[in-house]
């Protein structure tokens, strides 16, 4: 069939497929985030919750940054999107495909604000979902214009709780159960008190204030499963299969894992088990320290690392001898020597059934996907196990140090007059995403310090990034500046070699 011919996504598509279908679900759900992990995760949970009969509920979008340009996609295909799992379970190939209908529309608060705070009004919206990235849980000192969507999520997120209480004249039963899913260790005390920082700066009532503390649940969260989106590339191939035409196709593994830590009754409002979800109720602590420093802090590193090397998704740097040699030295001897003594314990068999899902044969994980806000991610996932292996082995951890330095490489851009470009070894270009403040800055470094150790000072110095002086600790300096020379002088494969990486010699698991 002509790709022109081949209809697409909307409404009446599922209809006609799937009479029984659930669009006249009632909202209750209101997610700040529409991208590929979100619907990849928290929305096709809320899928089939509904589709196991124990929830009955949809949620709206609401994008979350003014660039963003999955709304108006989400509107024309009327909040519908087909999820694709693919990958290994019990060392079997595995595909599943559900077309998902838990977003009822997206709205572009920025356009919109009025249809945000109308959401807002709503009896039957009970949770609050987020998945902003860690650079969304972070301070912003801006101005409260009533009118206008405040840039920041904190700042939303309290500019609609402010209206739901005066909506509701502060009735206690119209608070919120709010589930970040940025990954931030204690993400739901984070944003808990940085949304009273933003009230307390915006001047709002200590009612309000008691309220948001009392009358809202701030859960803290683990997620895990790996999204890798769009299908890029195979655009015709999944039209002709599926017979009509989607705009968010978005691919995942069938791994998930959602740890929710909040108050008793919870798991009865969110009835996630009923549907055979693997969803944990319970502390976070043992569950967070092997995700986010055993899968998350390895993809933040290869984001860096192997992406300049010219690799482009997570399974190709795994199956390259020299960057899983690499990888292997960050995961088993460096970061495993930062584990608690039980988790150390189950470390080598969760690295190993990580290099089995980085290895999935269906997924293309995109490495400049990963990059997104790579500062942010390397504070959170990878700084604390740099400073953990210091404390225990009196030591820099070399791999780990490196990965930092080609974070600093990896932001040496140039504006375009649209965005900021860099070049990785193979001379491809690409864009750098990540706070405008910080790569700008970043880019002036690259272009006026008068030495690579001068650059590496600053860039380590910018508390901004760091909430520190990185420069304080002890041979960090010395040591991200000799990588980084490496890496400049001759590209980060041979660098990497210069550290004891060969393309003929590796670690083999």
């Amino acid at each position: 069939m002509d790709q022109g011919q081949i209809p697409a996504l909307n409404r009446n598509r599922l209809q006609a497929s799937d009479p029984g279908s659930y669009a006249a679900l009632p909202e209750r759900v209101l997610q700040i985030g529409e991208g590929n992990f979100m619907r990849g995760f928290l929305d096709w949970m809320l899928y089939r919750m509904n589709r196991s009969g124990c929830f009955s509920g949809r949620a709206v979008a609401i994008q979350p940054t003014p660039r963003g340009k999955v709304v108006p996609k989400l509107n024309r295909q009327d909040g519908l999107y087909t999820l694709v799992q693919r990958g290994l379970e019990n060392g079997e190939a595995v595909e599943r495909i559900e077309l998902v209908d838990a977003i009822s529309r997206g709205i572009n608060p920025y356009d919109n604000w009025a249809a945000a705070l109308r959401t807002a009004e709503s009896p039957d919206i009970r949770f609050v979902v987020s998945n902003t990235t860690e650079a969304g849980l972070q301070w912003s000192e801006e101005a409260w214009e009533p009118e206008k969507s405040p840039l920041s999520y904190p700042g939303k997120l309290v500019a609609l709780m402010y209206h739901r209480y005066r909506h509701f004249e502060g009735a206690a039963e119209a608070g919120w159960v709010i589930l970040p899913l940025e990954l931030v260790e204690d993400n739901g005390r984070v944003l808990q008190e940085l949304c009273k920082q933003a009230a307390v700066h915006w001047g709002l009532s200590d009612d309000f204030l008691d309220w948001m503390d009392h009358s809202c649940v701030f859960a803290n969260t683990l997620v895990d499963r790996i999204v890798t989106g769009y299908p890029h590339g195979e655009e015709e191939a999944w039209a002709s299969r599926l017979g009509y035409q989607d705009e968010l196709l978005t691919v995942c593994e069938p791994y998930h894992l959602f740890v929710i830590e909040g108050p008793d009754g919870l798991a009865d409002e969110l009835p996630f088990r009923q549907a055979g979800l693997r969803v944990h109720f319970d502390r976070i602590d043992q569950y967070r320290e092997l995700k986010v420093k055993l899968l998350n802090a390895p993809h933040t590193l290869l984001a860096a690392v192997a992406f300049l090397a010219g690799v482009d998704t997570v399974r190709e740097a795994v199956e390259d001898r020299q960057l899983r040699g690499y990888l292997l030295q960050a995961m088993s001897a460096e970061i495993t020597e930062t584990l608690s003594a039980t988790n150390r314990e189950r470390a080598e068999g969760y690295i190993d059934d990580v290099l089995q899902r980085f290895a999935n044969p269906y997924l293309h994980h995109r490495l400049h996907d990963i990059s997104l806000n790579g500062l942010s991610k390397y504070k959170t996932r990878v700084l604390p196990c740099v400073r953990a292996y210091q404390a225990e082995k009196g030591t820099l951890p070399l791999a780990l140090t490196f990965g930092l330095a080609a974070l600093f490489v990896f932001y040496r851009g140039k504006s375009d007059g649209e965005k900021f470009v860099g070049h990785r070894d193979n001379n491809e270009s690409y864009e750098i995403r990540d706070h405008a403040v910080f790569v700008a800055e970043l880019g002036e470094v690259w272009e006026r310090a008068d030495s690579l150790s001068a650059g590496v000072e600053h860039f380590l110095g910018m508390t901004g990034i760091w909430d520190e002086d990185l420069n304080q600790v002890a041979g960090l300096t010395e040591e991200v500046t000799r990588h980084v020379e490496a890496i400049v002088r001759h590209g980060i494969r041979q660098a990497l070699q210069q550290i004891g990486f060969s393309t003929a010699e590796g670690v083999e698991r």
